[in-house]
């Protein structure tokens, strides 16, 4: 069994007390806000100015049943600067990389079975800085196929006829609804939509991720499980399960919904980055540390976290360097942290340890 072998913290051994405060501290982090598919992938043409920013667009594309796309898809982006067009690659993943502050609009045209997807995103720009990386967006989108002919009353084939309409546009609504930050009427539209169908895997993942947003986590949780009952082999849904399940503490079986989660899509960096932190939780450290590492050859948004929990896998091991090291780097990728001047210090401990 996966977690047969599980020990007590090296903390809680032989680690000083100072150290074990430390490490406790790192492991600290806000996890709601990492809903949803993320990607990684290299930049394919690094020559391609974008539209001059420094802004990136990563995408996922997804079957109405949960199923990652499985084909290569044709993805255009329109904004104010013109149209930029990509093909997403065979499991579904996209990126559009140098954007530049403003309105962006992603058509995905998957062939003639499906309706047109559409996704809006907006980078917004403050003023500038010398060492400024950019914004990373990362959007979810699901291919619906197309109106099959009216069947007689009583024939229900969910899997051809698609969901319908009216309850695709309450969904759209309230994925805008919770761009805005109003998961209260999102949540509203979103029940709309399910009423009219119910098997709406992505209505009910949505919900799940609007309830967690306000900490109404047993709600988020029955969302997530009927979601998986809908469509166990769904990504985001394990995802977004096994990130509450680190609110609510429940580690074991939080790492059982992430590493499913991971095996669905190894290019997410999210699932990668939060299963590492279920094994830091669970003191199985060698697995945490390469879990963390994924997420950060993945890249992204990710990165920056799965660095701060690196340097709390080294502390609990006893690797002082590396720690200090992870420490540092993640600093250079969140120079503006909160408890920056706090890290700082503890850098500067444990270099010192390791001289002695």
């Amino acid at each position: 069994m996966l977690f047969s072998l599980l020990r007590p913290p090296r903390s809680q051994r032989c680690m000083p007390t100072a150290l074990r405060a430390l490490g406790a501290f790192l492991f600290v982090a806000v996890c709601v806000g990492q809903a949803r598919a993320q990607i990684g992938g290299i930049d394919s043409d690094p020559s391609d100015p974008g539209t001059g920013g420094k802004n990136t667009l990563r995408g996922n594309i997804y079957y109405a049943n949960g199923r990652r796309a499985d084909k290569r898809v044709k993805i255009k982006l329109r904004s104010l600067y013109g149209e930029q067009f990509t093909m997403s690659d065979d499991s579904g993943s996209f990126s559009f990389r140098r954007l530049s502050g403003g309105t962006y609009n992603v058509v995905v045209d998957a062939g003639g079975e499906f309706d047109l997807a559409y996704e809006t995103v907006d980078f917004i720009e403050g003023a500038r800085r010398r060492d400024d990386v950019g914004q990373t967006q990362t959007v979810q989108i699901t291919l619906y196929p197309k109106q099959a002919a009216a069947k007689p009353v009583g024939t229900v084939d969910a899997a051809s006829a698609g969901v319908p309409e009216e309850a695709r546009t309450l969904y759209k609504d309230a994925l805008d609804s919770a761009q805005t930050g109003n998961s209260k009427k999102a949540i509203e539209q979103l029940n709309a939509a399910l009423q009219i169908y119910p098997s709406f895997m992505s209505a009910l993942n949505e919900l799940g991720v609007q309830h967690m947003r306000l900490k109404q986590y047993d709600r988020s949780e029955e969302a997530f499980q009927q979601a998986l009952k809908l469509a166990p082999q769904a990504f985001t849904p394990h995802l977004n399960y096994g990130i509450l399940l680190i609110i609510k503490k429940d580690f074991v079986k939080a790492a059982t919904h992430l590493q499913r989660a991971a095996q669905i899509d190894g290019s997410s960096a999210a699932a990668h980055l939060n299963l590492g932190k279920a094994f830091v939780n669970l003191a199985i450290y060698n697995k945490a540390e390469k879990e963390l590492q994924q997420a950060i050859g993945i890249g992204g948004e990710e990165t920056i976290e799965a660095h701060r929990y690196l340097a709390a896998v080294y502390i609990e091991t006893r690797e002082s360097l590396r720690a200090a090291d992870a420490l540092e780097k993640y600093l250079s990728l969140s120079p503006k942290a909160k408890d920056a001047d706090k890290i700082r210090g503890i850098i500067k401990q444990l270099r010192s340890q390791a001289k002695n």
